[in-house]
């Protein structure tokens, strides 16, 4: 006996489908499961550090009035 995994189906619109196609072949998918996993996994995942991203911005420097001594 085969093992078919539960599927289910959803409903999106028109545009969303043209990206989820668009997505499918540039990622090289093989499936709509897939490009969704896909994209879960990168909005799951950490944001790099963007730590030295912008060297021409000047050392942080408290003013008297932010501080509550």
């Amino acid at each position: 006996m085969v093992y078919l995994p539960e599927s289910t189906t959803i409903m999106v619109k028109e545009d969303v489908l043209q990206a989820l196609r668009r997505l499918r072949k540039e990622l090289g998918a093989e499936s709509y499961d897939e490009v969704l996993r896909i994209i879960i996994r990168r909005f799951k995942s950490l944001d790099r550090s963007h730590f030295g991203t912008l060297p021409e911005l000047k050392p942080f420097k408290r003013e008297e009035i932010d501080r509550f001594d």
